[in-house]
């Protein structure tokens, strides 16, 4: 990717984040201040990686916050429009907004969740859109139950749809999609290190785990035991973003609006120290792994000699 063209997408990222906050502030008023919050703090963070990815040359991250940018300017847009349309203005608080809105949704019925469980598929296979903002709509017009099983499902599917990209279109596709770098990075650690290090890499946050599921179609790694760790692993993430998301351990009003903000803080802040030191403990995981598997292996050789 040239210059150019990074320029151009670092240009569309920066618009999209200032059209976010202009719809956030023109169209959004009559919300509380946890919404009104996440609404100007997410642009706020895509202009910031923007920037960062930009300026680092990372340019999947780059291209990634674009489609992110996408996604939540649109999400802005539609709650807009609908909270107009719906006359949401009337009702006083942000829990009757929501509930209105999710009454609406439910009443779509078992189309609502089709839709739901194509958004699942296609956050793992096209679009990197970050995990909260796929579960916690689900869990509030469903309930964390359902939500949980809608997702998964998505999950699953859309994983296998990514094994697949790898299996039978190859190599090339893959890097078109994750870039070249972050492909032969992951297929050396993946195909060097086995199984194991696959399932870290599903359970610890710092990992592409979608992108990854792509790059383990293009090792001799095993669709049985795959399809198995992703149906075993995945998920357990589900179920924490759903339960939470449902808003009945930690409320959305009252004491849980300072609550809620200090998590949103908090995950922002890893975010941040993992996306700065995330090659570091990449590093030091796989130090640590290969030198336990060069153990094993002399213990089986030591074994085999008696």
């Amino acid at each position: 990717m040239s210059k150019t063209e990074k320029l151009i997408i670092l240009i569309i990222n920066t618009l999209l984040c200032s059209g976010a906050i202009v719809l956030t502030a023109t169209l959004m008023q009559g919300w509380g201040v946890l919404v009104s919050i996440i609404c100007y703090a997410l642009p706020c963070i895509g202009f910031v990686v923007g920037i960062v990815a930009f300026a680092l040359n990372k340019q999947v991250i780059l291209k990634s916050c674009v489609v992110v940018m996408v996604c939540i300017f649109m999400m802005i847009c539609a709650i807009a429009v609908t909270s107009k349309i719906a006359h949401l203005e009337q009702y006083k608080t942000d829990e009757e907004k929501i509930k209105k809105l999710t009454e609406l949704i439910r009443n779509t019925g078992e189309w609502g969740m089709v839709v739901f469980v194509v958004i699942q598929i296609l956050q793992v296979v096209i679009l990197p859109i970050p995990a909260v903002v796929c579960y916690v709509p689900g869990s509030q017009i469903w309930g964390a139950g359902i939500a949980t099983l809608l997702a998964s499902l998505g999950v699953v599917i859309g994983s296998t749809i990514a094994y697949c990209i790898g299996k039978f279109f190859g190599r090339k596709a893959v890097v078109w999609i994750a870039g070249k770098e972050t492909t032969e990075k992951y297929i050396n650690y993946i195909g060097n290190r086995g199984k194991i290090i696959f399932i870290l890499m599903q359970v610890l946050p710092f990992f592409p785990d979608d992108i990854l599921c792509m790059i383990a179609g293009l090792t001799a790694m095993s669709f049985p035991f795959f399809i198995i760790t992703i149906i075993l692993v995945r998920p357990l993430v589900i179920i924490l973003y759903c339960y939470l998301g449902e808003g009945t351990i930690i409320p959305f009003h009252g004491w849980g609006i300072p609550v809620w903000i200090t998590i949103f803080v908090v995950a922002v802040v890893l975010a941040i120290l993992s996306f700065k030191y995330q090659d570091k403990v990449e590093k030091w995981l796989f130090v640590r792994f290969k030198r336990k598997k060069k153990e094993s292996e002399a213990k089986e050789e030591d074994n085999t000699t008696e």
